[in-house]
């Protein structure tokens, strides 16, 4: 920032004023020497004393306004922008730029113009705004360009702003091809030394940043002999420079030679008492003396970043050093020591939540408990180091896929603009055949009039069929319907019987409660269609009473209490309770009530809220049901009363209620409203007449009584759920649903012989079969967000998951079905309604095999995928392993950790995979292999027991022979004479 400041301070400098300006007036040579002197004072202090450079910012304002120099206002406005970024505080630097920037365009100033927005771009990277940066540096490009004095410099130096700015957005290519373009103007024509030396400096940053050190390396070398050349500014970037290539050196495994350059640079900063980069250079200083076994010395570097760290509340380099304490003294042998540092550094991780430092404290934590011999703190934070660093892989996927569209869309784009050239070039040739066309249309326009006269008469025969089949469906639903009634009668009934007798599981009586609560809907489901019977039939007739509405509300508003529990809605009822008669069809405000109540809970999420509200209007009463949700588009608005439109094809439900709700309220002579709002605020209005006087006498209910209901508070009752003791060792399985009964039921098969976890939708299953992996996935296949199949083909061309045998549970029999679930790679497929023992089974039997699989795994000593029924996935998996194990099995230095990074995947990774595939950890695995290796160069008896040992990796024979009888149950020799 330094570096850039004092350049375009320069660049000011040497502004010759007038040229652009044409309100402007020239100054006198006495008076240009005077504002000269000005801003040399400013550049001289502002970095080193920033409040004297206020005094002489001031002193240009004021002077430059007495002569009404206006170019050389807008320089006081550029600089007074600069003072407040020295000083942190970049809203004010922003108002400042843009100051300038509208008083230079005023003047046709274009270099104030292209200053102001060369600073915009270099302050909103500093904050984070990085889209705002880009393109205030893009029009800092095009102001430049219409000046020719200076203007290749604010040209270049912007183009080094952008390059920071699109490194911030990781889009490293970009950053390059702007300094590339930097070094090609230096190459036609010289620019100052410092701005070709930052663009340098940028490229060495980037490649540095891309692990690319011997480029790095070569950027740095070149930026500082440019800094050379003009030692009275230079020095200090000269040597933030050595900074950066003595990092490079570390990293390069120049470890002397990036000691002595960081040294050498830490005196020059202590000198200057720059401590930041003090503590920059003594952390790397520790970080050079650990790689180096200098235990002390490194402990010292470390603490004294750290105090500086801790002292400036920079969270991030406090964490890393931390981290670097704790894996020193975890080498020293101090546990506590270790752990008391690797504790703070998940603290100061705690402020930025950076997930690899978490996965490293976690992981050293581990070590250190196991060094106290603390083997179940060791456990916990293993574990916890294992789920966040999934967590992180599952993110770093999420961008993979992210990048991998926006390519696609990018070739899409191509496509398209190639597919408009082709289309220009042929519109020539279809001018020469517009005539043949118009003749061929003015046929086509006779054949479609005699083919509409004939389709009129036939829709007039069609529409009289129709209205006939309208009678007999609307006869089936009512016929129908009430045929449902008698067995769902027969099915409640025994159902609550069995819901009284106190000798139930908590299992049993969690399933017939759903069995219950499902008859209830089904019963609703019934109601509704008889209602739309009788209206299609007009045989729905008004049965007015009179009663108390506000009673009427409140006491059925208690019966959705037990739904919004259920699902942590928060239920609100706000009715101005009376005495007043009112006049209502009960049966038809009950259903209307229950649509609206039924349908706010149903798209309410967990944790929001749903308020019944009633007021009296003039002769007329308001109820209202809002809840929180997803915003309803005007477009949806206006088809969402129609019959059988759905928001959402995949949202539950038939579409029917709503239209019922409608054609209720309208025959009760009232509206029905909706509103909705962008924060997901969705409330119906509903507002009905409620005088005897608005209804007929033949609508009105003979020797009707007013109607007292009394309300109570629903209980609901708690069921106590056993705990089930589970074996270390029990399988995992992953339940996938979005209907939460399905769930309970599938869940309450399992829970007592498998450790069950559930998701909603296929989707989250995704994401918890990555977090959890599973030994087997049972899922439904018509999913919000993401259906069965669709989850299954994720599944098995994930390499994590590829191996998970998965049971799609779902209503869909057809062959069809079957045969697209089979063939994406599903290894079951279960029909609804499904016997438990059935699927019991199924489960058993993936698993057994799975776990067959993976003795035949243990024993192979050469993996042969091909020979074992596996997937892709999985075959490409042992390929790479075998070829991996081929090249450095025989390596003593060949560690889980060398594997790891050798096969590409996170040692958490490697892990995980191999213990499902053959049971073995990857250390474990390892040993395996070499112990195999073993016995086969046993048998062929050219060598010796001790020379064996060394060729297949392990350094001490006495320890080879131990684990090669752990193994075989018989010494090395012993195995000799079978």
């Amino acid at each position: 920032m330094r570096a850039f400041l004092s350049i375009l301070l320069l660049l000011i400098a040497a502004t010759a004023f007038g040229q652009n300006a044409s309100q402007d007036k020239m100054p006198t040579h006495k008076d240009s020497i005077i504002l000269h002197n000005f801003r040399t004072k400013v550049s001289q202090t502002i970095n080193a004393n920033p409040d004297s450079a206020l005094i002489y910012i001031k002193k240009l304002k004021k002077f430059s306004a007495e002569r009404s120099y206006l170019t050389s206002l807008t320089d006081a406005d550029y600089l007074n922008a600069h003072y407040f970024r020295r000083i942190q505080k970049p809203d004010s630097a922003i108002f400042y730029f843009k100051k300038q920037i509208t008083a230079s365009k005023k003047i046709d100033y274009f270099r104030g113009i292209a200053q102001g927005y060369n600073g915009l771009c270099r302050t909103y990277y500093l904050i984070g705004e990085i889209e705002n940066s880009i393109e205030a540096g893009n029009k800092a490009l095009e102001y430049s360009r219409k000046f020719d004095d200076l203007g290749n410099i604010i040209l270049a130096d912007t183009q080094n702003a952008l390059a920071i700015a699109y490194s911030r957005q990781n889009k490293m290519e970009e950053a390059i091809k702007h300094l590339l373009f930097v070094d090609s103007i230096h190459k036609k024509e010289p620019i100052r030394e410092d701005i070709i030396a930052a663009a340098y400096q940028s490229l060495g940053n980037i490649y540095l940043e891309l692990k690319d050190y011997d480029a790095a390396e070569n950027y740095y070398i070149k930026a500082n002999k440019e800094f050379e050349k003009n030692p009275a500014t230079g020095t200090f970037y000269f040597n933030t420079t050595n900074v950066l290539l003595g990092q490079v050196y570390y990293h390069k495994g120049q470890l002397e030679k990036a000691d002595g350059l960081l040294s050498k640079t830490l005196l020059f900063y202590e000198k200057i008492k720059e401590e930041r980069t003090v503590a920059e250079i003594n952390n790397y200083l520790g970080l050079i003396n650990l790689e180096k076994g200098n235990l002390e010395k490194a402990e010292t570097y470390f603490q004294n970043a750290l105090n500086f760290q801790k002292k400036n509340d920079y969270y991030l380099e406090a964490a890393q050093s931390s981290l670097q304490l704790g894996r020193l003294n975890i080498q020293k042998g101090k546990a506590v020591n270790a752990i008391n540092f690797l504790e703070n550094a998940i603290i100061y991780n705690g402020e930025i939540k950076n997930g690899t430092i978490d996965v490293r404290a976690h992981s050293l934590l581990a070590e250190a408990y196991e060094i106290q011999g603390n083997y179940k703190a060791a456990y916990i934070n293993s574990k916890i180091a294992k789920k966040i660093n999934d967590s992180i892989q599952l993110v770093q996927s999420t961008e993979k896929i992210k990048e991998i569209e926006g390519l696609y869309q990018t070739e899409s784009r191509d496509k398209e603009i190639a597919l408009l050239t082709t289309k220009n070039e042929l519109v020539e040739q279809q001018k020469k055949n517009q005539r043949t066309m118009i003749w061929g249309i003015l046929a086509i326009i006779a054949i479609a009039g005699i083919f509409v006269f004939f389709l009129f008469r036939n829709r007039q025969k069609t529409t009289k069929k129709l209205q006939e089949l309208d009678t007999a469906k609307s006869t089936f639903f009512a016929n129908i319907s009430h045929e449902f009634r008698t067995p769902l009668t027969l099915i409640n009934g025994p159902i609550e019987d069995q819901l009284s007798s106190k000798n139930l599981s908590s299992s049993e009586t969690k399933n017939l409660k759903s069995a219950l609560r499902n008859t209830k809907r089904l019963k609703d489901l019934v109601d509704q269609l008889l209602a739309l019977a009788k209206l299609e039939s007009g045989n729905l007739k008004l049965n007015i009473q009179n009663a108390n509405l506000p009673s009427f509300l409140i006491a059925h508003a208690e019966g959705f209490l037990f739904s919004c529990t259920e699902k942590n809605i928060q239920f609100s009822v706000d009715v101005q309770n009376d005495e007043i008669e009112d006049w209502f069809d009960q049966d038809i405000l009950e259903k209307i009530l229950y649509n609206l109540m039924g349908n706010a809970i149903k798209y309410t999420p967990e944790n929001g809220f749903i308020t019944l509200s009633g007021k009296r209007l003039t002769n007329k009463f308001e109820i209202s049901v809002a809840n929180t949700g997803k915003y309803i588009t005007q477009e949806q608005q206006q088809k969402i009363f129609q019959r059988f439109y759905q928001t959402n094809t995949k949202n539950p439900g038939s579409g029917i209620g709503l239209a019922l709700t409608k054609d209720l309220v309208e025959i009760h002579k009232g509206t029905i409203s909706l509103k909705s709002e962008e924060n997901g605020l969705t409330e119906f209005k509903v507002i009905l007449p409620i005088k005897k006087t608005d209804f007929d006498e033949s609508q009105i209910f003979p020797q009707s009584n007013k109607i007292e209901y009394i309300y109570s508070i629903a209980v609901t009752d708690e069921i106590v759920e056993k705990e089930f003791v589970l074996p270390e060792d029990a399988p995992v399985i992953l339940v996938i649903d979005d209907n939460k009964d399905i769930r309970d039921y599938v869940s309450s098969i399992f829970e007592t012989t498998f450790s069950v976890h559930t998701a909603n939708d296929g989707k989250e299953g995704f994401a918890m079969a990555i977090e959890t992996i599973p030994d087997i996935v049972i899922s439904d296949v018509m999913m919000p967000e993401e259906d069965g199949f669709t989850l299954t083909k994720h599944l098995k061309e994930h390499q994590l998951t590829s191996h998970i045998p998965v049971v799609l549970l779902t209503a869909k029999s057809q062959i069809t079905s079957k045969l697209e679930a089979l063939g994406i790679g599903a290894d079951a497929y279960v029909t609804k309604p499904f016997n438990s023992q059935l699927l019991k089974a199924t489960v058993d039997n993936l698993i057994e095999n799975r776990r067959k699989l993976q003795q035949r795994f243990a024993q192979e000593v050469v993996l042969k995928a091909k020979d074992i029924a596996i997937s892709s996935e999985d075959e490409k998996f042992l390929e790479k392993l075998q070829k991996v194990l081929d090249d450095h099995l025989t390596k003593p230095d060949f560690s889980a950790e060398i594997f790891s990074e050798t096969m590409g995947v996170s040692r958490m990774q490697l892990y995980r995979k191999l213990k499902a595939l053959t049971g073995q950890s990857s250390t474990e695995f390892i040993r395996s292999q070499r112990l195999k290796l073993a016995s086969s160069l046993l048998k062929s008896n050219k060598i010796s027991i001790s020379e064996i040992g060394y060729t297949v990796g392990f350094n001490d024979p006495s320890y080879f022979t131990k684990c090669f009888k752990q193994e075989f149950g018989c010494s090395p020799s012993d195995y000799l004479l079978k």
